[in-house]
């Protein structure tokens, strides 16, 4: 998926579309060759990370904007590639980069920060390197890249790529016998953000006592982001085979399965007697079963004991959610068929995660996530899945049942390999990756509920039903969903101020929600329990005597 040598771009100039009313899609500039995009709050810039290690800056408000390099990889001196930016609150720079020249067979990541100067520039040093660990000279060599700072300034998260499609063998040309994953791969690790040449072991007890490997099991999460609620949430890529690609609510000291799960499905060749020629999920196009890198592994290691794995995000629908049936080779829809998705269709390389944690966005976007995938039709291994990739959702978190789950909605399609996001205020910038690809905005527009009243006529609407009304206290509300949909309720005074929020999430066509509407607080009078969903906004009156 998402590395240093999978990094290809199309020769053709993609023109997005939008596929919901009020969503824009618009060109800012271009061709911008970049892997990162983020927000400077201090200058207003938007900056960008090229793997050859220039930095960039621009304007997006400027009448023409355009690109200026801010610093060139001597400047900051952090090796090339260059796979990870972050920038703080106070105009502090992270870059992440990798270093496989230094030490040959092995990579080196290293941590730099550059903290703003007080004259327009920024004094660099080092946060962080790893001590050399074993390359696999494949495709599958992620390296070290994601890097997001805290909500609070004090940590830096980084992700570290697995060396191994599936935790297969890969010995480099013999240089390294029997290796696999390794403690510095496949982990989320976590680093004081002041820190001054951190040495990082290549050593799981060492990292653990450090307080350095924050979470482990996770291929390549090459997208961190955290929520208005400061919980970190990263993409997953998984392997040439056809399982899903994961959303993980990133927790300190979990495992997320990789290399024995992905997905909800757990790798074959952990188990004895596995036969690729009888496995519906492999594709004879990818890099991994072309160079056999499936095969009947006696030697597979167990997972270890003690070790409970834990699950991606479910996803309900209604898109990103097509998987091939492990018993026919056919590609179906788990909306046709009820399968739970953990999370989003193979291959699709979510990239670009946001979170509006300032509630910038209007309805029905507010306080939500946005993700792109960087995957197209022109890949042999997401063709298959007709209609799939690069293209833009909006995520709504919800619960099922005790497990995180989200709904998605395809926003707009057509970018080319867009690579990363960055949401600033109400607009969201796109970076395409390639050397023809180009940064775009995409706007939201107002809010689409609209004001209705009583006398509108019959809508489309959840049906509300209040009894006893009037009542001193203790009424009770039903709810039911004219669709599949968003639904909202709010308690509401004649003020127009909010009493109360009562629900806030996606129901099923003639799903139903019983409230008990405390009101035992409010004064006599006349409120509205006003609904949303669909676009419409409704107000039911009640009285409390």
């Amino acid at each position: 998926m998402v590395s240093t040598t999978g990094l290809m771009a199309r020769n053709a100039t993609a023109q997005p579309q939008s596929h919901v009313a009020g969503v824009t899609v618009s060109s800012v500039a271009g061709p911008v060759d970049a892997v990162r995009v983020r927000f400077d709050p201090q200058s207003g810039r938007l900056l960008f990370s090229r793997l050859g290690g220039e930095i960039l800056a621009l304007d997006p408000s400027a009448p023409t904007p355009s690109f200026a390099v801010l610093y060139r990889l001597a400047d900051h001196g952090t090796p090339a590639p260059l796979m990870g930016m972050a920038v703080a609150a106070d105009g502090t720079i992270y870059l992440v980069g990798n270093d496989a020249n230094t030490h040959p067979g092995y990579n080196v990541g290293v941590i730099r920060r550059g903290r703003p100067d007080g004259q327009g520039g920024h004094t660099w040093s080092t946060v962080a390197v790893t001590e050399p660990y074993p390359r696999s000279g494949t495709p599958f060599d992620h390296n070290m890249n994601a890097v997001v700072v805290s909500p609070d300034g004090m940590w830096l998260y980084v992700n570290s790529g697995s060396r191994t499609d599936h935790g297969e063998p890969q010995e480099n040309g013999g240089q390294f016998p029997g290796a696999r994953e390794v403690p510095l791969t496949s982990a989320i690790l976590r680093l004081p953000a002041d820190a001054a040449d951190l040495v990082l072991p290549n050593n799981e007890d060492a990292l653990t006592q450090g307080g350095y490997l924050f979470a482990d099991g996770t291929r390549n999460s090459f997208s961190l982001a955290f929520d208005a609620s400061g919980r970190l949430f990263g993409t997953e890529n998984s392997g040439d085979r056809d399982d899903e690609e994961e959303l993980n609510l990133l927790e300190e000291g979990r495992h997320y399965g990789f290399p024995w799960r992905m997905g909800l499905t757990d790798t074959p060749m952990q188990f004895a007697g596995y036969a690729p020629s009888a496995d519906r999920l492999l594709n004879p196009a990818s890099y991994a079963v072309s160079n056999n890198h499936f095969f009947n592994d006696p030697t597979y290691p167990a997972l270890p004991p003690g070790i409970v794995l834990t699950d991606p995000i479910h996803n309900l629908g209604p898109h990103a959610n097509l998987y091939r049936d492990p018993a026919t080779g056919a590609i179906l829809d788990a909306d046709d068929t009820g399968r739970t998705m953990g999370t989003f269709t193979s291959h699709r390389s979510p990239l670009g995660l946001a979170f509006d944690t300032e509630s910038a966005l209007p309805e029905p976007f507010r306080g939500d996530a946005l993700v792109l995938s960087w995957t197209g039709p022109e890949s042999d291994l997401l063709g298959p899945f007709s209609g799939e990739g690069e293209d833009l959702l909006h995520l709504t978190l919800e619960e099922d049942g005790a497990h995180p789950a989200i709904r998605t909605e395809r926003l707009a399609s057509g970018f080319q390999n867009p690579i990363d996001a960055v949401l600033v205020g109400e607009d969201l910038y796109v970076l395409e990756f390639g050397s023809n690809a180009s940064l775009w905005r995409v706007g939201f527009g107002q809010d689409t509920a609209t004001e209705e009243s009583m006398a509108d006529g019959p809508l489309r609407t959840p049906r509300v039903d209040i009894w006893p009304n009037p009542a001193p206290a203790g009424q009770r509300a039903r709810i039911t969903a004219a669709a599949a949909e968003r639904v909202r309720a709010t308690l509401v005074g004649i003020d127009g101020r909010e009493v109360g929020r009562l629900v806030d999430r996606f129901m099923t066509a003639g799903e139903t929600v019983d409230l008990a509407l405390d009101t035992s607080h409010l004064s006599r009078g006349v409120y509205f329990l006003v609904v949303e969903a669909s676009g419409t906004r409704r107000a039911h009156g009640l009285v409390v005597r």
